[in-house]
């Protein structure tokens, strides 16, 4: 299980940038990491705008002359690589002029509720901060709750909140709605034990990070956590108080009670590869083979006559079960645990042409099928895929059944242990 972080933010943080009232935010470039005069393409540049600003990992900065104060005429763009509270750097990604000592401006960051804004900034800023600067980010904003687990005025407002400042950013994308419901049996009290499943859950829906957060109430302030769940780096807990004051109603008006889902039984899956492994006895079958399998391709054609093959074998085999790979790079077995419901199965190879144990070509068209599994019962599964590559009969059968284990009893002799007692005798 990875570890989870938790951080503890004060209220103090980020709040000296109000609440934006302009338009744009506007910052100086103060020098560059190789300390050139002018600063090219590629080259990294100092700002003096970062966290304090809204700034994040991988916003994008336009670049404006110092003379030209209406912003009119843009002369480059560099996107923040490194950002601390009131720097960053920023690497020139356009330029139609040598950049000096210019104007960066970006959109301010907008936001509603200053006291909620500094612990979803913390979140925001953590979630991008493992992902290359150029990588847009997938994130689903999950529903917060109260002690009781349920869902309120405010539960609603935190939500609408974090989706605010998280959506302005380019690069963080909505998941939309197609979201599996079978997230929804978890509550956040839950997500460090359950993890992994959580992130098994996203990752079938090609949802990088899930956010979601629970308080309390507790004499007259809000205790907030806030949980990210991140399917390739470390999970992560933002704690906050806040005061209560400004809530009034909106902390007790419970929009949706709780109510408790059934939870996925989960299904143990032994995923068997089964390759055909082909041998062609004489140079008249090898023949037929090249004919068929160039279909008058005589660039394939000539490749496969200058080789001398006799065997004909599955290679680069790959398989996905909801986006996740399978690798059978050590075995030909793997064990995976699904939950019950529908999987997407899909399966690709290509043909190598062999002789012996000795791989000479490699045909760079890909075979490739699809199946749809719906499984509805908590039966341990064999799902089979036996890939044939042979020219005419190429194919991907799957076969799925359930796993039978079988036992043998075996009756084994008692050993019986006896003593002998000696007994002396006495003979006249």
């Amino acid at each position: 299980m990875k570890a989870i972080i938790v951080l503890f933010i004060s209220m103090s943080v980020l709040l000296s940038t109000e609440c934006f009232g302009n338009e744009l935010i506007q910052g100086h470039i103060k020098g560059n990491l190789d300390s050139k005069v002018r600063i090219l393409l590629g080259d990294k540049a100092i700002v003096d705008i970062g966290k304090k600003e809204g700034i994040i990992k991988g916003d994008i900065l336009n670049v404006y002359r110092n003379i030209d104060t209406k912003l009119l005429d843009p002369i480059g763009r560099c996107a923040i690589v490194a950002i601390y509270d009131t720097t960053a750097i920023c690497e020139v990604v356009k330029m139609k002029v040598e950049i000096e000592n210019d104007t960066v401006t970006i959109d301010k960051l907008v936001y509603n509720d200053p006291h909620l804004f500094a612990a979803i900034f913390q979140m925001l800023t953590k979630v991008v901060e493992p992902y290359a600067p150029q990588k847009d980010i997938t994130v689903y904003i999950h529903s917060i709750y109260d002690e009781n687990n349920n869902i309120t005025k405010f539960s609603e407002t935190l939500q609408k909140e974090i989706k605010k400042v998280f959506y302005q950013k380019k690069r963080i994308k909505p998941a939309g709605k197609d979201v599996a419901r079978a997230l929804f049996a978890y509550l956040p009290s839950e997500y460090a034990e359950s993890n992994k499943v959580i992130e098994d859950y996203i990752r079938k829906d090609n949802i990088d990070v899930i956010i979601t957060g629970s308080y309390r109430v507790k004499n007259d302030k809000v205790e907030i956590s806030l949980y990210k769940v991140d399917k390739n780096w470390e999970d992560i807990i933002v704690d906050t108080t806040v005061n209560s004051a400004p809530y009034g109603d909106l902390l007790s008006t419970v929009t949706l009670s709780y109510k408790s889902m059934e939870k996925e039984q989960n299904i143990l899956c032994s995923i068997l590869f089964k390759p055909v492994h082909y041998k062609a006895t004489d140079r008249d079958e090898r023949n037929d083979i090249i004919v068929s399998e160039a279909k008058k391709d005589p660039f394939l054609e000539y490749s496969l006559k200058r080789i001398d093959f006799n065997i004909i074998s599955p290679v680069g085999f790959k398989l996905k079960i909801d986006n996740i790979d399978i690798g059978f790079e050590k075995s030909n077995e793997y064990e995976l645990s699904l939950p019950t419901g529908k999987h997407e199965i899909t399966a690709s190879f290509k043909k190598g042409y062999y002789f012996n144990d000795s791989l000479l070509f490699t045909n760079d068209n890909e075979i490739k099928k699809s199946i749809v599994l719906l499984l509805d019962k908590p039966e341990n599964l064999v799902i089979e895929a036996e890939v044939n590559p042979v020219p005419g009969r190429e194919n991907i059968d799957f076969k799925v059944y359930k796993k039978v284990v079988r036992t043998k009893q075996v009756i084994k002799p008692v050993l019986q242990k006896e003593t002998v007692k000696q007994v002396e005798t006495f003979k006249d």
